[in-house]
């Protein structure tokens, strides 16, 4: 096999840096070529180097692979699964691995704003108040994960990501007011940061024909697209040419009916605003029912309304 280059014969694990970092140097440890690692994992030499680089996070059939070929026993497989797949629930773990390696995301949201756009407070609420009480330190832990995801924002090339969000999903109040006005003051920071993001609305007046039925479709730089629906027992993948041809058609019909981008921009800044203004509403009520809860008599002496003196 050929030899990139010498390494360090003795390394026999990660030694703590990046996960691309520790393959690469495992792999020359190990004399092994990206052409080899490439051919023994069943990737291409260009996507062995975007992971080393950092470019690409590995798919887990990729550190799988490299488990293999290293013989390092499912090491590289444990930590992928507790950076990522070890905090989310295990039929999202497939979904997860995809959309890492996705080079388009195109994402239909109904009720609730999708992950990779949501903030940590947002995503609190919404594990918060599923239907399936979760201990609190699982809730933290999956809002880590989800929040985590961004980092696809930051690759060296990231992927287009277009999302379509149901004029429902700007308006229902997940965790309170000022949530929502935060999580939509999120959303226009990263379309001003993101230069691959694009998001359009669907307005409640065009949104007869629209699918009631949330999705994401992937593009996959090595791979047939996939499309993932989410449903009551949690996603399922479907991958076959009909289904993704289906909805092909939907987003491009949503896409249709949905406000222009620039248009979009506009209608969420607006909707943050009402957002805003019921959160200032409600700290002011919040005030009043605070201060109302006591009346003075006299100098510094509060007594609580509905109680009567015993003098």
């Amino acid at each position: 096999m050929p030899k990139d280059q010498q390494g360090n014969p003795s390394v026999n694990a990660p030694l703590g840096g990046t996960l691309g970092e520790d393959v690469r140097q495992v792999r020359q440890a190990r004399r092994i070529s990206q052409d080899g690692l490439a051919s023994a994992t069943g990737y291409s030499r260009t996507y062995v180097s975007k992971v080393e680089s950092g470019g690409v996070i590995p798919s887990q059939r990729f550190v799988e692979g490299c488990d293999k070929a290293f013989g390092t026993g499912g090491l590289f497989a444990r930590r992928l699964r507790h950076a990522t797949e070890g905090e989310a629930p295990a039929w999202f773990a497939p979904y997860i691995d995809a959309e890492r390696e996705a080079s388009e995301i195109e994402d239909y949201s109904i009720a609730f704003i999708m992950g990779l756009l949501q903030t940590p407070a947002y995503a609190r609420a919404v594990l918060e108040r599923g239907l399936m009480p979760l201990p609190r330190e699982e809730i933290e832990a999956q809002v880590t994960s989800r929040t985590r995801r961004r980092q696809i924002f930051t690759r060296p090339e990231p992927p287009r990501v277009w999302v379509v969000l149901h004029e429902a999903s700007l308006r229902v109040q997940v965790g309170s007011s000022q949530v929502m006005a935060e999580q939509l003051a999120h959303i226009l920071a990263e379309l001003g940061r993101v230069p691959s993001l694009t998001v359009q609305v669907l307005p409640y007046e065009a949104a007869s024909g629209a699918t009631n039925t949330p999705f994401t479709a992937l593009k996959m730089p090595e791979g047939a697209p996939v499309v993932y629906v989410e449903g009551p027992q949690g996603g399922r993948p479907y991958d076959t040419r009909e289904a993704v041809a289906n909805a092909r058609r939907y987003m491009d019909h949503l896409r249709a009916c949905a406000l222009d981008p620039h248009d979009s921009e506009a209608y969420i800044s607006s909707v943050k605003e009402d957002h805003e203004r019921r959160a200032r509403v409600d700290q002011i009520q919040l005030q009043r029912r605070h201060r109302g809860s006591v009346r003075r008599v006299g100098p510094g002496s509060p007594v609580r309304r509905g109680q009567r003196s015993s003098s």
